[in-house]
């Protein structure tokens, strides 16, 4: 069949919805044919085939790509390929994730994604006559998806909005937050929290577009809404009640920031939550606390660089609160000014010695093993510590002090 006949013979049929589309696609190309969104998710797929594989018949009872088919493509150039390229390309079978051979393309308006389509070309030569039918059905599969996404943008729109009277603390009523979320078909029962992006470069289309792609096709969380502020992408997670969230929520946060560097080399990226709730009322407070979270990672780079969930802040989440109090006071530690007095006269480390055994829980091996001293060194210094300041080093009560007055002296010394 020629280039003209194909489009012709699509043109022919008016399809008001993507549904049907992939059917005569299938009929007239001969291959199983896939239509999809930019984020996975099935418009419309052909029925009543034989020999399906097992990536396609997961990807149909799901209406959405399995995560690890996904990754999998990643992994082996296909998708790098298809964000990159509308040009049509062959995809070799993948067997670890049941994906027989197929052929892709990516479907655009001008330069913007729409979606994609994939044939499953099992056991049949591909041709360049199948490559130029299925780009030619990519051009004509646009327009449907240009309408499905702009009846999906109004909703968008309508959607961030109360996700950001959720987020303000605008919208606190239990029975209008209900409300709203049936019309949008939000589901909020189960557990609900707020996660934070942030990008210290300027948040440039491809990584914005790459940011959403991710929250689509991540799968271990359920993203409930999402916006984009300046440089941060703010999300709304939900979690059934059986589920351990914070776990989820953790891995989820891990696994977005790795990819982000695999896949666009952006590695100035943090991440956050604030804490799990049962109720979408204080969705406000976790967008506090996920916020809170971010500052302090600023401020405490080294001591909080693997920490993402507020509630792993320890006493770190009233730091600047007691610093506040601190100051009002006047208060001093005399302990530790004895020790900078002697650090200053004798040029020598017993602050950084003790910040050091503090943050080591009191562990003498690995304290000299982070400042690369001997064990010996280690305990001559803490007994020269023990008789310049008087501090019991086995008082707990005194050592948590000592540790928060240190915090807050290298925090107010940053701020000169």
């Amino acid at each position: 069949m020629s280039h003209s006949q194909f489009q012709a013979d699509l043109i022919d049929e008016k399809f008001d919805s993507p549904e049907g589309l992939a059917d005569r696609i299938a009929h007239i190309i001969g291959f199983p044919i896939t239509i999809e969104d930019a984020n996975h998710r099935i418009v419309s797929y052909s029925k009543h085939e034989e020999n399906v594989d097992e990536a396609r018949s997961a990807t149909i009872m799901r209406r959405k790509v399995p995560e690890k088919v996904i990754n999998s493509l990643w992994k082996h150039g296909v998708m790098s390929k298809l964000f990159k390229s509308g040009e049509p390309i062959i995809v070799a079978s993948i067997k670890e994730i049941g994906l027989g051979n197929r052929i892709a393309v990516s479907v655009r308006k001008n330069r913007t994604l729409l979606g994609f389509i994939w044939a499953q070309a099992d056991e049949v030569e591909v041709t360049s006559h199948h490559l130029q039918q299925i780009k030619d059905a990519a051009k004509l599969v646009s327009h449907q998806l240009l309408h499905h996404q702009a009846k999906k943008n109004k909703s968008d729109e309508d959607k961030k909005e109360f996700f950001w009277q959720l987020l303000t603390g605008t919208l606190r009523d239990h029975s209008e937050i209900m409300r709203h979320a049936k019309r949008f078909g939000v589901k909020m029962s189960g557990q609900l929290c707020v996660a934070v992006f942030e990008f210290d470069e300027y948040m440039n289309p491809t990584i914005e577009r790459h940011a959403y792609y991710l929250t689509e096709t991540l799968q271990q969380t359920r993203v409930v809404s999402r916006l984009f502020d300046e440089n941060r992408l703010i999300l709304l997670i939900r979690a059934d009640a059986y589920e351990d969230a914070t776990h989820l929520c953790n891995t989820f946060i891990h696994d977005f920031m790795t990819k982000m560097r695999e896949r666009l080399q952006v590695k100035a990226v943090k991440g956050s939550f604030g804490i799990v709730y049962q109720s979408p009322e204080n969705i406000t407070d976790s967008y506090k606390q996920a916020l809170k979270v971010l500052e302090l990672k600023e401020q405490f780079s080294t001591e909080l660089q693997n920490t993402s969930n507020y509630q792993e802040l320890g006493v770190f989440q009233f730091i600047n609160e007691l610093a506040s109090l601190r100051s009002r006071e006047q208060y001093h530690n005399i302990y530790l000014e004895r020790l900078y007095d002697y650090d200053r006269t004798n040029k020598s480390e017993l602050v950084y010695t003790l910040k050091a055994f503090l943050i080591h829980n009191s562990n003498v091996h690995s304290a000299a093993k982070h400042m690369h001293i001997h064990t010996n060194t280690m305990n001559y210094r803490l007994k020269r510590i023990k008789e310049i300041s008087q501090i019991d080093l086995k008082d707990n009560n005194l050592k948590t002090t000592l540790y928060l007055d240190l915090l807050i002296h290298d925090m107010e010394r940053d701020d000169l």
